[in-house]
């Protein structure tokens, strides 16, 4: 099998190294860059798992090319001979005319259990909807969103204080495993796709503003989008004194003692070293807070008792996508 590789993070340099170990290495890389622009973000989106492919391409050997449209991908790919075709770390859609250039198909990693969490960001999403666990799928790209048939799939679980970070970890394991388990399988033509079955969900791209603290909402949601968003992702923020402050790390306060106050107003708890947050139920023991610059802004928030985070200014209200 030859097959080129399609991506632009961390994942696609993680797939082409074990591509290479298993004995079947891409034969050409088409890759994105630290930002990009793409159908749903004329403006450009940010790539923040961006990794330096070129770099490794060349090192190992392999031909490149950075993405411009299919056509010029189907191009680069009749040249090199490819028959084959895995998106990893992929952000555009594969068009017919282009999958129809691979003879053994196109194939692609999606970081859920298909069908569910079709769409973008489906790491973040099953954190923010509470999801218990979720995984990693290999499939046979089509022309609809992520609903071709099954290579196959890895499970993980999500525990109740799971980050991100560890998913975007959890998941390149998985997607490992299905590389070792499964391309020797489609190469040698004895694994077949099997269809997606259960009930579809769909999630949307997100951008960095969707990070921003609503105090109204509950100590729970709240802390699970500080947990959704973090590293390696910008990371979910709140305003005060007209500062914006990065929330990294928190956790929903015990029921006792209570402390009543209006939604964002901080408190200072005898006994606690952290500052607390009063949000539409229940509050939030503050962890890791810093500055857009990773100054550390605990200290400021531990002397700030009875005072209250900023609204969030309109000129924050829009962001540009991020991957």
């Amino acid at each position: 099998m030859k097959p080129l590789l399609l991506g632009g993070t961390d994942l696609t340099a993680a797939v082409a190294e074990r591509m290479r170990k298993i004995g079947i290495p891409p034969i050409g890389v088409v890759h994105v860059g630290a930002r990009f622009t793409i159908s749903y973000e004329p403006a450009g989106v940010t790539n923040i798992r961006h990794v330096d492919l070129p770099a490794w391409c060349d090192a190992a050997g392999i031909p490149h090319q950075t993405y411009q449209n299919s056509k010029a991908v189907r191009s680069f790919a009749e040249a090199l001979g490819a028959d084959f075709c895995l998106a990893a770390g992929w952000f555009h859609m594969v068009p017919a005319e282009l999958r129809a250039a691979f003879r053994r198909g196109t194939a692609g990693l999606h970081a859920s259990l298909l069908p569910r969490l079709r769409g973008g960001a489906p790491l973040n999403w099953a954190l923010l909807s509470g999801e218990t666990e979720t995984g990693i799928s290999l499939f046979a790209l089509g022309d609809g969103v992520d609903d071709g048939p099954l290579y196959g799939q890895e499970r993980f679980p999500i525990g109740p204080r799971t980050t991100i970070g560890e998913l975007v970890a959890a998941a390149e394991a998985g997607g490992l495993a299905l590389v070792d388990r499964c391309l020797p399988g489609i190469a040698g033509g004895e694994l077949r796709p099997r269809p997606q079955t259960g009930q579809p969900s769909y999630c949307l791209q997100r951008v960095p503003s969707d990070g921003w603290i609503n105090w109204a909402e509950s100590a729970e949601r709240i802390d699970r989008l500080i947990r959704a968003v973090g590293r390696p992702y910008p990371g979910a923020f709140g305003y005060f004194e007209g500062r914006k402050l990065l929330i990294w790390s928190a956790e929903p306060a015990p029921a006792s003692p209570t402390v009543l106050g209006a939604p964002g107003q901080l408190a200072r708890v005898p006994d606690q070293q952290n500052p607390w947050v009063v949000t539409g139920h229940g509050c939030l023991i503050l962890r890791e807070v810093t500055d857009t610059q990773g100054t550390d802004a605990l200290t400021l928030l531990r002397r700030s008792g009875n005072k209250r985070f900023d609204p969030m200014p309109l000129s924050s209200a829009a962001g540009t996508s991020v991957c």
